[in-house]
């Protein structure tokens, strides 16, 4: 989906590249496997006040929803 590799190297203009709907296909199936397969559930990626400790499911994190909007808006 991005313009950029892992290694922070542009991608060649002819790579085809993943669409917006595949990346939303591949937060649904981890969205399903933190929340029903790990038992995270559906609460949102943070941090504990009081242990310090990470809770809920990451693929709802905050972050992670920016930069679906922003790939979205890229893409469409």
């Amino acid at each position: 989906c991005d313009e950029i590799n892992l290694d922070n190297t542009a991608k060649h203009p002819f790579i085809e590249r993943a669409t917006f709907t595949h990346a939303q296909k591949m937060r649904a199936a981890a969205t399903f496997g933190f929340g029903r397969i790990h038992g995270l559930g559906m609460q949102a990626w943070h941090q504990s006040e009081i242990t310090g400790k990470w809770l809920g499911n990451p693929s709802v994190s905050e972050t992670l929803s920016s930069y679906m909007l922003s790939l979205r808006r890229r893409k469409v």
